[in-house]
């Protein structure tokens, strides 16, 4: 790294610090605001992070939704590296992550899309100055500056990092270096897949595969050439990131076949095609003004994201369209941007329809809105090309000649429009109006100035400080934690909780609780308390439709408000009681007796009608392939051990029975029977059932997902063999170029 680099990369540090100087500078802000920002992302670290501390794969976890696999919900994150960071923190006073901490990776987070997206800009030959304005307009503006879940963002930051090894490939001399250049853009796609992003990895495949088609037809050169080589490098980009990315896919792909997804309108199957009028309706036509007055989303529909990316970096990206329109890579930023507008109109738009009908899994990213991403993202690559040309072509007054008057009148509207709300106090002028309407004046001043003569480096710091402000002022992810408290801080009501956790926790047994209040928390994965509820988008078909069932489902304590007058708590603090139900079912049991139904209906139907005692009999879907015996005494079971994916027990019984366990069906549990393999059948619509024998019977149960084990594996092998044979390859290049510098200089 040359010393300049690693001078503008710590200017792009600094320029983050001041970004997020509210939460790295202060204790007075946070990102954890509402409940998917508590319940989701920040409630599911915990359990990953305990997960790894007890030296587990975070594959199955016991705390949230009756039990379920972890990484089958890909927004969990479970596989991506960087998360390393948090099992290196301990939790804080709370038991909780420290916020601080959290925004710290978030952070970083930013500061990586930055240094990706710097290091793309410098693959296009911009000037230092221009690659770091394009850093922080992507990096701190668009889409990434206003996701505000964490696993998107984190995916995110991936595309410029993907498309610097998609260019490098594409510019390599040799057929075995752009080999190796595709498999790292692989590698980075695969990232962005880890994250639990898998919706904006889909979209950079889009992106990929679009700039492949783009090169394909490029009308320089031998055009055979031109698609073979533009066909291998996809191939290679695409087979590296789904083999990097597989510890999320597969996993996901067997999930998504055995749950539902919550969106609007309810719940819909994850592998069945999302209906057409249930996906996000799409931007409004008037939402193109965010890239000027981001203030105006609100206008963009239901899930609605501003392209903005700074005034001035949008007044430089038309000046790279109007400057530099020969390059051959500007043209297909501007033209993939076009086009990416029409389709985030969704249901306005033709082009949304059409490509619904006919991509395959296109529908798995629901909003077309967040293709709005490639835009910020194009927009912030084509405003470095045209800072760079403002800045060569400084003091050349002929080629700038036809903008002027645009910026004449352009400064005259705003004045105006400024000025006359003022005088006329019937008209009022939204503050944020008024502020985008100031930063415009101000842009255009700005490219005047640099129009006339070239900036010294005083200049540059300005322009620079300029920019950044424009891009914090219009940043709304951080809450004030005053205000917060005002309307209820999910995150504080989480902490209030922790005292009623430990109370259950302390209690023997194993039982499952529920929260009576609305938006119910996640306090099973937060506080490791197992729960009926929890966080996410998805839940098993089968939690669907047993839920209502809390006794089967072994739930004894409910947490409620202290101003519930309900008498008999067990527990007591100044905001919380817990209430005992000892109605419920034990987490495991033994009966003597089934009912054979022949589908799941019939078995919900049987399973709901009064007076039925799930106690003694169970209701199956197929004969068991061993009959059952009626015991003549008492049968008991003990757990003898009981951990996130896996527990044992011991059961003694007087005949053959079935011991029905309180736990979630699902691929990948394994039995054992004192010591010899057992099949696990699915009891009472989705309970785990072991047929065991007369006696004592020792039992133990173990998640082996073949989907997951599968997955890492190639995942992990994948990561190492792509950067072997990057190692390999610069090692026998190394070399060949020191013969080439010593024949040059002889």
């Amino acid at each position: 790294m040359t010393r300049t680099n690693a001078k503008y990369l710590a200017f792009l540090a600094l320029a983050i610090i001041c970004f997020h100087w509210r939460t790295l500078l202060t204790d007075q802000f946070t990102t954890i605001v509402g409940w998917e920002g508590v319940n989701q992302s920040y409630g599911w670290l915990h359990f990953w992070v305990r997960s790894i501390w007890h030296g587990h794969l975070p594959l199955w976890d016991p705390y949230a939704f009756g039990g379920r696999p972890f990484v089958g919900e890909s927004q969990t994150t479970a596989f991506y590296p960087f998360r390393l960071l948090f099992a290196l923190i301990p939790l804080n006073k709370n038991g909780l992550i420290s916020p601080r901490f959290y925004h710290e990776y978030l952070a970083f987070n930013r500061f990586m899309g930055a240094v990706f997206m710097f290091a793309l800009l410098r693959e296009f030959r911009r000037s230092h100055f221009a690659a770091f304005i394009g850093a922080c307009a992507f990096s701190m503006g668009g889409m990434l500056a206003r996701m505000p879940w964490p696993h998107y963002q984190e995916s995110c930051i991936w595309l410029p990092a993907t498309f610097l090894f998609v260019l490098r490939a594409l510019r390599s001399e040799t057929r075995l270096r752009g080999l190796a250049e595709a498999a790292l853009g692989g590698l980075c796609m695969g990232m962005s897949v880890l994250t639990g992003g898998v919706q904006f990895a889909m979209i950079q495949g889009i992106f990929v595969l679009a700039a492949m088609i783009y090169f394909g037809a490029s009308p320089e050169g031998d055009p055979r050439r031109h698609w073979t080589r533009a066909a291998g490098i996809l191939a290679a980009v695409l087979a590296v990131a789904f083999c990097a990315g597989a510890a999320q896919l597969l996993p996901l792909s067997e999930y998504s076949h055995l749950s539902l997804r919550s969106i609007s309108g309810g719940f819909v199957p994850m592998s069945e095609k999302i209906p057409y009028e249930r996906l996000v309706r799409g931007m409004w036509p008037h939402s193109i003004i965010t890239g000027l007055f981001p203030a105006g989303a609100q206008m963009g529909g239901e899930e609605a994201w501003p392209y903005y990316i700074g005034v001035f970096p949008l007044f430089l990206t038309i000046t790279a369209i109007w400057k530099c329109w020969r390059n051959a890579w500007v043209r297909f930023l501007a033209i993939l941007s076009l086009v990416v507008f029409a389709y985030s109109l969704g249901e306005y738009s033709p082009l949304f329809g059409v490509l619904y009908a006919v991509v395959p899994y296109l529908w798995m990213a629901r909003g077309a809105s967040r293709f709005i991403y490639l835009i910020s993202f194009s927009f912030s690559v084509l405003c470095a090309f045209g800072l760079d040309s403002l800045l060569d072509g400084a003091g050349q007054s002929a080629g700038w000649a036809e903008a002027r008057p645009f910026l004449k009148w352009i400064s005259i509207a705003c004045v105006a429009a400024l000025i006359v709300p003022g005088v006329f106090t019937q008209l009022p002028l939204g503050i944020w109006l008024s502020y985008s309407l100031l930063l415009i004046l101000a842009s255009c001043a700005w490219f005047f100035r640099l129009t006339l003569r070239p900036l010294p480096a005083s200049g540059r710091v300005l322009l620079a400080m300029f920019v950044l402000f424009d891009l914090s002022a219009f940043y709304w992810g951080e809450a004030n934690k005053n205000d917060l408290l005002k309307n209820g801080d999910e995150y504080v009501r989480m902490v209030t909780m922790r005292q009623a956790a430990d109370f259950i926790k302390a209690q023997p047994g194993l039982n499952r609780i529920r929260v009576s209040v609305p938006s119910e928390p996640n306090l099973g994965d937060i506080y490791g308390v197992q729960s009926l509820w929890g966080g996410g988008a998805t839940a098993l078909t089968e939690f669907s439709r047993l839920s209502p069932h809390e006794d089967l489902l072994n739930v004894r304590y409910h947490i409620k408000p202290a101003s519930t007058p309900d008498p008999g708590a067990v527990y007591q603090d100044a905001l919380w009681k817990v209430y005992e139900d000892n109605g419920g079912f034990p987490r495991a049991w033994v009966v003597h007796q089934t009912a054979i139904e022949s589908s799941d209906d019939a078995v919900f139907a049987r399973l709901n009608r009064p007076g039925i005692d799930l106690h003694k009999l169970a209701i199956l879907e197929a004969p068991l392939t061993r009959a059952l015996a009626v015991a003549s005494g008492d049968d008991s079971v003990r757990f003898r051990s009981y951990e996130p994916d896996r527990m044992s027990l011991d059961v003694n019984t007087a005949g053959v029975g079935l011991l029905v366990l309180s736990e979630f069906y699902y691929p990948g549990w394994r039995a054992t029977v004192n010591g010899g393999h057992a099949e696990i059948v699915k009891v009472d619509g989705g309970l785990r059932g072991i047929v065991v024998p007369a006696g004592q019977a020792h039992v133990s149960l173990e998640f082996v997902p073949v989907s997951s084990y599968l997955g890492f594996g190639l995942s992990l092998l994948t990561v190492i063999g792509v950067l072997l044979f990057w190692v390999v390859l610069r090692r026998r290049a190394a070399p060949a170029a020191r013969d080439f510098e010593l024949n040059h200089a002889l």
